[in-house]
């Protein structure tokens, strides 16, 4: 397959004025640009926001070849390091699969906060779905997208890859795997946001998440009348600064 389809794949990163630091990692298949307006928002607080470009996103779909989910987890402990030379104190939150790279980097001191935005512990339909990527990647090696009628339309021009190597989604599944072994390390406070009529993740994604979190602190936001990608929403928006604030007020930063 060839695509030429520019995806404008840059970092972002924004200085802020204060000591608290945001780490936004996107989504698979998709540019750091879906989480712009966030991080323009979040900037206007005063905190200093970085949005990677994790590994083979941003140019086009074969640069997802031999990418695993634990380059995607090392890259964006990376990341962490370099928001820390600039932050006290960093939340680090994420769309779909960043939001399980963002729970799989909290152990660390400087973290004060996570949350996440349609975060996949199970996806529908997994155990078909795990058996259609075993039996596909024997014939195939790329299979494009599919997105129901009422996704397309909500879509409007989102810069997303259109197909992908089944490999890579494959990664994406065992990433999930991997994030459920590790909620119980989980104990920042944790801000779970999740869609009503998510068109790929189980609601039992979220419910796993509060449930084996030991975080004292922890919340579940439901969104509705939005698919799987709600990260332009200005409602999630102001939640995730409200949770922020909430937690800095507390101090004991």
């Amino acid at each position: 397959m060839k695509d030429k389809k520019n995806y404008g794949g840059k970092p972002i990163f924004l200085k802020g004025t204060g000591e608290i630091g945001v780490l936004l990692i996107h989504g698979w298949t998709s540019p750091p640009d879906e989480l712009l307006p966030l991080a323009e928002y979040l900037n206007s607080f005063g905190y200093t926001v970085y949005a990677p470009l994790l590994l083979g996103h941003g140019t086009k779909p074969e640069d997802l070849e031999h990418v695993t989910w634990k380059d995607w987890l090392y890259q964006s402990r990376e990341t962490l390091e370099e928001i820390k030379k600039h932050s006290r104190k960093v939340f680090v939150g994420g769309i779909s699969m960043g939001g399980n790279l963002a729970m799989m980097v909290s152990e660390d001191e400087s973290v004060a906060g996570i949350f996440t935005m349609g975060a996949a512990m199970h996806y529908k339909l997994q155990g078909l779905a795990k058996m259609a990527l075993f039996f596909m990647g024997l014939t195939k090696t790329y299979r494009r997208k599919y997105y129901p009628p009422w996704v397309r339309k909500k879509m409007g021009n989102r810069k997303v890859y259109m197909y992908y190597p089944i490999e890579s989604a494959k990664e994406v599944v065992r990433l999930a795997e991997a994030t459920r072994k590790f909620l119980p390390r989980i104990t920042k406070p944790i801000l779970v946001m999740q869609s009503t009529s998510d068109h790929m993740v189980s609601k039992k994604s979220p419910r796993m998440i509060l449930e084996r979190v030991k975080s004292k602190i922890k919340d579940i936001f439901w969104i509705k009348d939005v698919y799987h990608v709600f990260v332009r929403e200005r409602k999630v928006h102001k939640k995730i600064a409200d949770f922020i604030s909430q937690i800095v007020s507390r101090g004991n930063l």
